[in-house]
């Protein structure tokens, strides 16, 4: 029995002398780099691309959620989404012998 006690004693201390080892090798790194860490190179462009993606995704839901003329001459009108879905879903659902109601005629557009 005495033979095994400084086995496990020298195995005790190599594992806590690595795992201090790797401690301190992780407080060195967090010391040493993580807090200078410098600007981002392309940190302008990024926020150039954020601001062009925010204004694509607001105009594209202006065009969802507004009414325009789209082509006056062919009739063409742009409806907010909701209500092109509810029109969609009443002509599907309408009676055979009534006749479908068109976008433009259900949303009475006075359009220019």
């Amino acid at each position: 029995m005495s033979s095994s006690t400084p086995a496990f004693l020298n195995r005790s201390f190599t594992f806590i002398g690595a795992l201090g080892a790797i401690l301190i090798f992780a407080a060195i790194l967090y010391v040493a780099y993580l807090p200078n860490r410098a600007e981002r190179v392309d940190a302008a462009v990024i926020a150039e691309r954020q601001a062009k993606a925010d204004e694509a995704r607001a105009s594209s839901i202006a065009k969802l959620n507004g009414f325009a003329l789209v082509n006056k001459e062919a009739g063409t009108v742009r409806i907010p989404i909701e209500l092109a879905k509810e029109l969609t879903l009443h002509n599907y659902t309408v009676d055979e012998s009534a006749t479908a109601v068109a976008p433009a005629e259900a949303a009475n557009l006075e359009l220019e």
